[in-house]
């Protein structure tokens, strides 16, 4: 089994938090529309801090002279505009008073986070230094999801 890296392991449990939330939301009866404004709000400022810190702590430091790499973080750039929009939308859809389905967002979420754990936060964990670590993960405690 490969052994997760502290960047990764870091990452994880913002993925899980907001991942329970999502499930959160998603088990709010169809008449507690209060309630589902107040949990997905809190989705949403926590998923919106998450691409905060990943676009401005961890994208930063990939390496520009890696195309992979390079048209792997403009992937997941173009993913969060587009996670961004659908969750746009579903906010709309609870300010009209509906609680909206959330079918189209779990898919590309998951899809997004898979790419993530598997080929992004690894190579961090993997080639930047001891030091660089401890800043980025000293930075990305500095925004707390919760």
């Amino acid at each position: 089994m490969t052994q997760v890296g502290p960047i990764t392991k870091l990452m994880l449990k913002q993925h899980a938090f907001l991942n329970k939330l999502l499930f959160e939301f998603n088990e709010i009866p169809s008449k507690k529309i209060d309630k589902a404004k107040e949990v997905f709000a809190n989705f949403r400022w926590n998923l919106e801090k998450h691409f905060f810190i990943e676009e401005h702590n961890l994208f930063p430091v990939t390496n520009s002279q890696d195309d992979e790499e390079v048209i792997l973080m403009n992937r997941l750039l173009q993913e969060h505009k587009d996670i961004m929009i659908v969750v746009n939308n579903l906010t709309e859809e609870l300010l009209d008073g509906r609680i909206p389905k959330i079918n189209k967002l779990k898919p590309v979420l998951f899809n997004h986070e898979q790419r993530e754990i598997k080929m992004f936060y690894p190579k961090f964990d993997k080639f930047l230094k001891i030091s660089e670590k401890e800043y980025i993960i000293e930075k990305i405690g500095d925004i707390n999801l919760n």
